[in-house]
């Protein structure tokens, strides 16, 4: 009889085990973009408000769009239709220090489209580029934001594009008669004079 109940407890907490094994690990949101190290922005709750802002400054950033897939485990309490936190609104917005900005969102009805939803991407009607005018980088950040209240989300948002740190290295070759040449002025470079002679 002793025996017996060993098994059946034994046998009760394999059952319990398994089916812990069997749920998913739900632990953040991974956010990204170009050029953001991977794994390095990340989310343990919504709403949230999550910035990345570029070390060193950019040549250029090309928006393209955004995508995001995801789980959550629902709303803590009883916010929104049957403790599902309402509608799920996630956002991204690119920033320079120039005053630009662009906004992309993404809309779930509530927690539970997103957890069934197939991955969502939304692009941009035409790709968006930052680009530095001159000479000097500009400052470019990344801000996620999410709307709504997710119980332990988990999944990834992603903002779509490239990035570029220094301006292209120039390729080819130019040839010019000897002589003196008058020189525009270019970025923060003033007007001057070139004298090319032969050697």
């Amino acid at each position: 009889m002793f025996l017996l109940c060993i098994a059946n407890c034994m046998k009760a907490l394999l059952s319990i085990t398994l089916s812990l094994l069997a749920l998913p690990a739900l632990a953040d949101i991974t956010l990204g973009g170009p050029g953001v190290p991977t794994g390095s922005v990340k989310t343990t709750q919504a709403p949230f408000k999550v910035r990345y802002d570029f070390p060193g400054g950019l040549y250029k950033f090309i928006f393209r769009g955004i995508e995001a897939k995801g789980a959550t485990l629902g709303a803590p309490g009883s916010s929104g239709t049957q403790g599902n936190g309402g509608q799920f609104h996630l956002s991204a917005t690119v920033r320079t220090d120039m005053g630009q900005e662009k906004v992309g969102k993404i809309e779930f009805w509530d927690v539970q489209d997103f957890n069934a939803s197939p991955l969502k991407t939304i692009l941009l009607d035409g790709e968006l580029v930052f680009k530095a005018p001159g000479d000097q980088p500009i400052s470019v950040s990344i801000e996620w934001a999410g709307e709504g209240n997710a119980h332990k989300p988990d999944g990834y948002f992603n903002v779509l594009g490239e990035h570029q740190k220094a301006p292209p290295v120039p390729v080819g070759w130019l040839t010019f008669d000897v002589g003196d040449y008058n020189l525009n002025a270019a970025g923060s470079k003033p007007p001057g004079k070139a004298t090319i002679v032969r050697d």
